[in-house]
């Protein structure tokens, strides 16, 4: 299933990661990819931490953005849960508690198989405002049904 907005299919050129529609800008010229989701972890509590790139960096899965639309956010992901009061993790100082409150785990992907029997995985906590370019929104569930 393709993400929904992915409009560079057939790889006919590079988007410039300043002119695609899931790269942030952080900084003047520095920003952070969001085109793939999170990938699953054999270590529990990891954070996804969204890969650094120029604004004159780019790659052929890029979609060029015609207005800065930051699209679904993890929030409102299919793919994404959240326990009812966030996560509370132990020993867990690289972000502050109040972020640890508003995450939850993206299981957009399933994990990949590993070298060693018995590997556990665990899915990478985001905070609800994050969002890549593999989400997909939540279907409001129907009145009737």
């Amino acid at each position: 299933m393709k993400a929904e907005g992915h409009v560079n299919d057939t790889l006919t050129e590079t988007v410039l990661c300043a002119e695609c529609a899931y790269w942030r800008q952080v900084q003047d010229s520095q920003g952070t990819c969001h085109r793939r989701a999170p990938e699953a972890s054999p270590r529990s509590e990891e954070i996804a931490h969204w890969p650094q790139t120029r604004a004159t960096q780019g790659c052929g899965d890029g979609a060029r953005a015609p207005s800065r639309d930051d699209g679904v956010t993890c929030g409102d992901c299919v793919f994404w849960r959240r326990p009812a009061h966030g996560l509370s993790p132990t020993d867990r100082g690289d972000m502050l508690m109040s972020w640890w409150s508003h995450a939850g785990y993206c299981g957009r992907h399933a994990p990949q198989p590993a070298s060693e029997p018995g590997v556990r995985a665990f899915w990478r906590a985001t905070s609800s405002a994050d969002g890549c370019g593999e989400g997909a929104p939540r279907r409001l569930e129907s009145a009737a049904g």
